[in-house]
């Protein structure tokens, strides 16, 4: 078993990961890249809701960016810089013990080729949440439940944060849809958390 693996079965043992989670981890986590180009070495990335390491961790170990692990959770950053050091990442990864909406309010914004969200909120708020962080021509790349056809993403919506829908893909019998920032994303997104749980967008 890789590092990798052994730093997933560590956040079984933590609570953060289940078992089946984690035994499939590898192999879903390396799904979010099937249907899109890997960050280049000068690129940044992030992931929304890493919690046990998925796919944050995963894809930090599978590439040569930069990236940025965000999770609202103290304990799970400390698992999660914990486990960054043991697979020597610590030099391009940064775990943010932060809201995701506050992460797109601030420096981060518009910086990300490439955000991931597995399994982070409802469509709505994945998108609201990722789309401030994109570069233009960036992609937020979700997880998608075994029967997504992509209903779950309105043009309309998706048109008011700037994206686009670039389609789907499946990977080992899981699905992915990448969402492609277009223009300049709208500076009042994302909203508070209790406005997107009060309103949501789709």
């Amino acid at each position: 078993m890789d590092g990798v693996g052994r730093v997933l079965d560590a956040a079984v043992d933590e609570g953060f990961l289940t078992v089946g989670a984690a035994a499939e981890g590898l192999v879903h986590s390396d799904g979010f890249l099937v249907g899109t180009p890997p960050p280049a070495t000068d690129e940044v990335a992030i992931d929304l809701g890493t919690g046990g390491g998925l796919p944050g961790l995963v894809l930090a170990a599978r590439t040569d960016c930069r990236w940025y692990l965000v999770d609202r959770g103290a304990r799970r950053c400390r698992f999660l810089e914990w486990a960054a050091r043991s697979l020597d990442l610590s030099d391009r990864v940064t775990v943010l013990n932060a809201e995701a909406v506050d992460v797109a309010r601030g420096e981060l914004r518009g910086s990300a080729v490439l955000v991931s969200a597995r399994g982070f909120a409802p469509p709505g708020a994945t998108a609201e949440c990722g789309a401030p962080l994109l570069v233009p021509g960036g992609r937020l790349v979700v997880s998608e439940p075994p029967d997504g056809d992509g209903t779950r993403w309105p043009a309309g919506p998706l048109a008011d944060l700037g994206l686009v829908d670039g389609g789907g893909w499946a990977h080992e019998g899981a699905r992915f849809r990448v969402l492609r920032a277009v223009g300049d994303r709208p500076a009042g997104f994302p909203r508070s958390w209790r406005a997107i749980d009060r309103s949501p967008l789709f």
